[in-house]
């Protein structure tokens, strides 16, 4: 796997910033754990798992035209947080290059999938898979990212390692 490395520039910060606030995580994971059934059923105030606060341990964003073309954005500098209440409520915060962004919005459990509905800003509604291993959560799925720095931003594959807070 090659790792494709952006420039470290004022330039590459906003256009990382921006990608990840168009796409908002972008859709995630893959995988599902069994469901308890001590768990009320109500997806819309269940988060179950993710309630609680993480830390990425990776970001890669995988090329879906060239599937050699790979960034990890973690390894790259950057920092995600995600905190999710009981409640459902999340923040999101990036991190990296000078720049810092955050969302805010609910997030629901349902089945297999984790579903964010962005409220500050505004955006598309993401869904993704699970996958819980250990005490961590990796997600993947669908999103966007300006591999070769050119202003516009391809389909890629993003999958998130995310570890307790």
């Amino acid at each position: 796997m090659r790792f494709k490395r952006p420039l470290f520039s004022a330039r590459f910060a906003v256009r990382l910033l921006t990608i990840w606030g168009v796409s908002t995580l972008g859709a995630m994971a893959c995988g599902a754990d069994p469901v308890d059934p001590e768990e009320p059923e109500d997806p819309e105030y269940n988060p179950g798992f993710m309630v609680g606060d993480w830390l990425a341990d990776s970001l890669v964003m995988t090329s879906v035209a060239t599937s050699e073309v790979v960034d990890d954005l973690v390894a790259l500098g950057a920092v995600f947080t995600l905190s999710v209440q009981p409640s459902g409520r999340y923040t999101a915060i990036l991190e990296g290059f000078g720049q810092s962004s955050s969302e805010f919005g609910r997030l629901t459990v349902e089945g297999i999938y984790v579903i964010l509905y962005p409220e500050v800003p505004l955006g598309k509604v993401s869904q993704a898979l699970w996958e819980r291993v250990g005490d961590s959560v990796i997600l993947e799925g669908e999103s966007e990212f300006d591999f070769n720095g050119d202003g516009t931003a391809e389909p890629a594959t993003l999958r998130q390692v995310l570890i307790p807070d």
